[in-house]
C-alpha cells in the first residue's frame, strides 16, 4: 500500500512536506524488512546468518522433519577492566521460519524451516536449542531452502546406546573402540528408541564431510586393571552392545564415556 502525500497544510510547525518525507522513509523501512524476510521463491538479502534452532515439525505419525529458526544478532559489546564478551539475542525484524500454515489453513508463503546440510531431513538433535550458522541455497526448480552449514559442537552429556566395538590392536590391558548412537527416552518408559537423526559414531577415521562422529574412547578403561596375589589373571569385559551410556565431546568433537567394566578372573594353573 502506497501512503498518502499531499500538498498544503500543517500541524503545528509540522508541514506537510514533513509529513511527506515522514511517509517516504516509512515506505523505504517496508520496502527493506520485506526484503529481509524474503519467501522461499526469491532471494534473500543475506544468504548466510547465524540462527537459533527452536525445534522440529513432526509429521502424523511423529517422525521428526524441517528446524524451526529465529536470527540471532549480537549485543554490543561493554568494556570496563576487563573486555566483556558479547551476548547474542534475537534479531530485531531478523529471518524467522514463520508458521506452516495461514490461520484460515492455507500455506504461508513466508513459511522458511532449514535443514541439515548434509543428511537433509530429519534434523539432528545437536541442532536443536543451539546456534547454528545457516546458508541459503536455491534448488533447480528455483524454490529456495535455508541449511545448517555450521553448529556449536554440543557440550553436555547425552544419552547413547552401544552399537558395537572393536579391539584396539597394541593395547594391554586390552581397549576397545564403541560405535553408538544417540538415543531418546519415551513417555511409556519402554525401552529406549533411536533418534530418527541421531549423532552417530562407527567410523574411524571420520571421512571428510561425513555426519558420523567416529568410535567412542572408554574412559574407564584407562585405568589399570587390580592386580592379585595367588597368580590369577584378571581381564576386563567390553562393554555390552546396547548399554545405555553418557555420551560428550572433547574439545576437538571426540566422543568419550565412562562405563565401569566387569571383570573376568581366570585361576592359576
Amino acid at each position: 500500500m502506497t501512503l498518502p502525500r499531499f500538498t498544503s497544510g500543517n500541524i503545528g510547525r509540522l508541514s506537510f512536506a514533513n509529513v511527506n518525507e515522514i511517509c517516504e522513509v516509512a515506505e523505504r523501512a517496508r520496502d527493506f524488512l520485506a526484503k529481509q524476510r524474503t519467501p522461499q521463491g526469491g532471494s534473500v538479502a543475506r544468504p548466510m546468518i547465524w540462527a537459533h534452532i527452536e525445534g522440529n515439525e513432526t509429521d502424523a505419525q511423529g517422525t521428526p522433519g524441517a528446524m524451526r529458526f529465529y536470527e540471532l544478532e549480537l549485543s554490543r559489546v561493554g568494556y570496563g577492566t576487563e573486555p566483556r564478551a558479547p551476548e547474542w539475542k534475537r534479531k530485531t525484524n531478523g529471518i524467522e521460519t514463520g508458521t506452516r500454515l495461514l490461520p484460515e489453513g492455507g500455506a504461508n508463503p513466508d513459511y522458511q524451516p532449514c535443514f541439515s546440510i548434509r543428511r537433509g531431513s530429519p534434523p539432528h538433535l545437536a541442532n536443536l536449542g543451539g546456534l547454528c550458522q545457516l546458508q541459503w541455497i536455491r534448488a533447480d526448480d528455483g524454490r529456495g531452502y535455508w541449511f545448517v552449514v555450521d553448529r556449536e559442537p554440543q557440550a553436555e552429556a547425552f544419552p547413547a546406546r552401544i552399537a558395537g566395538n572393536q579391539a584396539i590392536a597394541g593395547t594391554s590391558p586390552t581397549r576397545y573402540r564403541y560405535a553408538w548412537k544417540e538415543i531418546r527416552g519415551n513417555a511409556t518408559f519402554s525401552p529406549a528408541e533411536d533418534f530418527p537423526g541421531q549423532m552417530v559414531g562407527h567410523v574411524s577415521p571420520v571421512p571428510e564431510g561425513s555426519e558420523d562422529h567416529g568410535y567412542a574412547l572408554n574412559g574407564a578403561e584407562f585405568a589399570p586393571i587390580p592386580s592379585v596375589s595367588n597368580g590369577a589373571i584378571v581381564g576386563r569385559r567390553v562393554i555390552s552392545t546396547g548399554e545405555v551410556v553418557h555420551m560428550a565431546f572433547d574439545v576437538d568433537g571426540f566422543p568419550w564415556f565412562h562405563a565401569r567394566n566387569d571383570y573376568t578372573v581366570e585361576c592359576a594353573p
